[in-house]
Order: C-alpha cells, then sequence, then structure tokens
C-alpha cells in the first residue's frame, strides 16, 4: 500500500511541477500534503515498528507507536515548511502563514491516519 502511493505521490508531484497545479488549484496543496503524510507516516511506521530494524516489540501501546509515528511526520513537515521559506517558494507573504499551519495541519491528519491504519492491521 505504502509503495503505490509513494509511487501515485511521485507521479502527482511531477505533474504538479511541470504544469504548476498546486498555483493553480488550490486544492491541489490539499491533496499533496495530505496524500504525502499518510504515505510518509505509514512508511515510518513500517521502518520504526514492523521491519523489526529499530524498535522491535519495544512498544506495546498503539497510542505511543502513533505518536512517535506522528512527531517523526510533523518534524519532516516542519523541516519542508523551512525548506519552501529558505528557498523563497511561498505564495504570497500575507497568507504564508495561514499556509503553513493548514499544511502542518493536513500533516498531522495524515499520519494520524496512518498510524490508526497502522495499528490496526498489525497489531490488532
Amino acid at each position: 500500500m505504502t509503495l503505490v502511493l509513494a509511487a501515485i505521490g511521485g507521479m502527482l508531484y511531477y505533474l504538479d511541477s511541470m504544469f504548476y497545479l498546486a498555483w493553480t488549484y488550490w486544492w491541489f496543496d490539499v491533496l499533496m500534503h495530505f496524500l504525502v503524510s499518510l504515505t510518509g507516516g505509514l512508511g515510518i511506521f513500517w521502518g520504526l515498528f514492523d521491519s523489526g530494524i529499530i524498535f522491535h516489540n519495544r512498544f506495546q501501546s498503539r497510542s505511543t507507536m502513533i505518536i512517535l509515528a506522528f512527531l517523526c511526520v510533523l518534524a519532516i513537515g516542519i523541516g519542508w515548511e523551512v525548506w519552501e521559506y529558505v528557498n523563497g517558494i511561498i505564495d504570497s507573504t500575507e497568507s504564508y502563514a495561514l499556509d503553513t499551519i493548514n499544511d502542518l495541519i493536513l500533516d498531522s491528519a495524515g499520519s494520524l491516519l496512518a498510524g490508526l491504519i497502522a495499528t490496526r492491521r498489525n497489531h490488532g
């Protein structure tokens, strides 16, 4: 599931970079932030908990696993927003704070949904 979502996200990002979809359609940025955070959350959940590489059977609490994956995705989302600001890739300076808050809310929602999907599928 994660690889399929990553392929879809990559294809959409490619189309966005060619046709400026996020600048043309307001909802495209919403879709991308949610989709990427859902995909990233599933990937982070797998990497941290299901792969056995980092936290193999260390956490029994679903909520602890969801919160840890959520914080990882949120850190990446904040890093992305800083990168956009530093490189001048912002829509306008007037609505920058509102856009950033909206993006981080979408990142949070996608990562929480990923945590719920992953814990329900893998941990009962």
